[in-house]
């Protein structure tokens, strides 16, 4: 066993002590929701049409068509628990109205379990609490993926008010460990760019750039002049390249390049994580100023297996969870490595991972109070109280805002509270020991399985200016950008197929890597030039002429 190891083990021991001491009453709203959690984990097809319900529910405006929902969903259930169901949703019929009324309250509160506030004002109540707990807060407005620039400007104007009243409320208000202060600003507010531009394209990077910029400004100005911290948010990996050349654009702009207090996001577990971090590191040395990022895991998971494999992409995240936990610890010791020029935020709920970033930051003498751990609200509480007791700087995300706009954050918490995989299922549902709970990733992982790293995908995913060189262009032509010399098609189907052998279609172009947008503009280049004249059907490689013309 290293000295590492040893030493993880030895304060995740620590931590989960301190976390046994402090458990969760039944009693209380966290326990209570804990207990019910448990209930849906044991059957997962009571699980999915639970969260096809949560997620449906706060679009229905009449208690009867809570009921027929209700139905729908629940009464063709043939676990142990169907009578009971099915008992239920026959009362529930009698009175729909007081029916209906019920189950959007308690579906409310357990969302309030997961969202800090419905709004600025309702969220101080919690900040106060939690302040007195010394847990700071980082705020996100609920809200994300907008259909409209009315509605992308109006969680702007949300942002600033957001801002001037956290800043107003908060006066006097001192760091919960007072050292290494003016790294931790006491307001931190976090933003989704997705909710700041309503036509955000993976095509068109570029323009996404182009209409955020001048909205965020105004943004990072105000939190500039109240001492205030912004962290950009990460979301799908669609909107990933976009939103680390959005970062990187605007805090290499004279007004803003030596504002220290911004952060982004990096995911663990997607495959070119780390790639994207050095780079962002790079660029941070040149730009002089210190920055911060805070490492989480990731939470679209299942979105992003689900919709590569649904287009015949290639799957962007590792596909075990301990190749994402073996990932996460890379970073962390890279982003520890680096910390001349920048402040690590660790994002998890594994005290794995926690106890991991505790030891390396000891073995590189970096004093605890130079990084914080972020845990999101309503959440591994007991963690928590832990850190905090053990004298480390803890800081919880909070979101704010109503059920609606905030359902699709709902159902990935409810997600990741009951995955078979998850940590707070293991140790605080399933109870499986510390000892196998501290275990090295590595060790865990799967190697018939393991994800392969193919080193061109990794790179043609990698985030990088998006202009297009003159050498790109040459050689270029509609067979090129098409197809391959060795007989694949542009997105790897064969165009030849032998009798016998699988037909596999050609999936769609992926539009998140620079290379297919460079490739596309290349594309848009020649065929304009064309534009006039007169071209035959391409069919197996030869030119057929027609008759008839379009």
């Amino acid at each position: 066993m290293s000295l590492l190891q040893a030493e993880v083990e030895r304060r995740g021991t620590q931590i989960f002590d301190l976390v046994d001491r402090h458990p969760e009453s039944i009693f209380s709203k966290a326990g209570f929701y804990q207990r019910m959690m448990e209930f849906s984990m044991r059957d997962e097809h009571f699980k999915v049409q639970m969260f096809r319900f949560v997620d449906v529910l706060a679009s229905l405006r009449r208690g009867s068509d809570i009921v027929q929902h209700l139905d729908e969903y629940f009464a063709d259930m043939r676990n142990g628990y169907a009578p009971l169901i099915r008992t239920g949703v026959s009362l529930a019929r009698i009175v729909p109205i007081i029916s209906g009324k019920f189950l959007r309250w308690n579906v409310s509160g357990m969302a309030r379990q997961f969202i800090a506030g419905r709004n600025p004002a309702d969220v101080m109540k919690t900040l106060r609490k939690k302040r007195r707990q010394r847990i700071g807060f980082t705020v996100d407005l609920l809200g994300e993926a907008v259909v409209s620039e009315e509605e992308a400007n109006e969680y702007a104007t949300r942002c600033q008010e957001l801002l001037e009243h956290l800043a107003r409320e908060t006066r006097g208000w001192t760091d919960p460990l007072g050292k290494n202060a003016e790294l931790f600003p006491v307001v931190n507010v976090s933003v989704k760019i997705s909710a700041l531009y309503s036509q955000m394209n993976p095509a068109d990077p570029a323009d996404a750039i182009a209409h955020l910029a001048p909205k965020l400004r105004p943004i990072l100005r105000r939190a500039k002049e109240l001492g205030a911290f912004i962290n950009f948010d990460m979301e799908s990996y669609a909107q990933k390249n976009a939103t680390l050349e959005l970062f990187r654009t605007l805090f290499t702009e004279p007004e803003f390049r030596d504002w220290p207090h911004a952060g982004i996001v990096i995911q663990a577990y997607l495959r070119d994580a780390e790639e994207d971090l050095v780079d962002l590191i790079a660029w941070g040395r040149a730009r002089g100023t210190r920055f911060t990022v805070r490492l989480v895991k990731g939470a679209y998971w299942d979105y992003e297996k689900i919709k590569s494999t649904q287009n015949g992409w290639v799957i962007p995240v590792w596909l075990q969870k301990p190749e994402s936990d073996a990932n996460f610890e890379r970073l962390t010791r890279i982003l520890l490595e680096n910390e001349a020029i920048v402040t690590s935020a660790f994002g998890s709920h594994n005290v794995r991972s926690i106890a991991h970033a505790q030891a390396l930051a000891e073995e590189l003498g970096i004093d605890r109070s130079r990084f914080e751990f972020q845990l999101l609200y309503g959440m591994a509480g007991p963690i928590k109280r832990a850190l905090v007791e053990m004298g480390y700087r803890v800081r919880e995300y909070s979101p704010v805002g109503e059920l609606l706009p905030g359902m699709s954050y709902l159902v990935r918490r409810l997600l990741e509270n009951t995955s078979n995989e998850g940590f707070l299922r293991a140790k605080f549902s399933e109870h499986v020991s510390g000892a196998q709970l501290l275990r090295d990733p590595r060790d865990l992982v799967n190697g018939a399985v393991a994800t392969p790293v193919i080193q061109s995908e990794v790179e043609g995913s990698r985030s990088r200016t998006f202009e297009v060189t003159s050498e790109e262009s040459i050689g270029l032509s509609w067979t090129s950008i098409f197809a391959r010399d060795d007989g694949t098609g542009r997105n790897g189907a064969t165009r030849e197929t032998l009798p016998g052998d699988t037909y596999r279609n050609a999936s769609l172009t992926n539009f998140v890597y620079p290379e297919s947008q460079g490739r596309m503009r290349v594309a848009l280049r020649d065929v304009r030039a064309r534009f006039g004249q007169k071209y035959p059907l391409v069919i197996d490689g030869k030119e057929i002429w027609t008759d008839k013309l379009l």
